[in-house]
């Protein structure tokens, strides 16, 4: 039987050249020995692999929580994306997970519009949005 793999630490996520998949670079014990990974995920397959890395933490937080499974997003930040049809998102979660977006512009003037939107909720009813400065426009 192959010894577990844990990854313990993301370095590095970056397109192949290729731009066929995203090669992850990360520290991960490999049974009890520490070592440097690199795995690649085919671009198709990015999305659901990235879900389903962070869904685990979702899972841990909604039982402590008591709500349903949801990501705890650390930072967020807006990048150029080299498109101007598009906007790219970098959002950080918890051990360094960078999850990179590419949002066509009206999806992301709407979610900007959104967010605007319930901060002044929240303020209105009494709630203090705590400053972030991993939030970033």
């Amino acid at each position: 039987m192959p010894p577990d793999i844990e990854i313990t630490k993301v370095e590095q996520v970056a397109p192949a050249p290729d731009r066929a998949a995203l090669v992850v670079k990360a520290e991960a014990l490999l049974g009890d020995n520490s070592t440097e990974v690199e795995i690649a995920i085919t671009t198709d397959l990015a999305p659901s692999v990235a879900i389903a890395l962070l869904a685990t933490t979702a899972k841990a937080r909604a039982e402590r929580d008591g709500l349903q499974p949801a990501l705890e997003l650390l930072a967020a930040a807006v990048v150029a994306s080299g498109n101007a049809e598009k906007v790219r998102l970098h959002l950080l979660f918890d051990k360094g997970a960078v999850l990179p977006l590419e949002v066509p512009a009206p999806a992301a003037a709407n979610l900007s519009k959104d967010l605007v939107a319930e901060l002044v909720r929240d303020s209105n009813a009494g709630v203090v949005a705590p400053e972030s400065p991993g939030l970033s426009t």
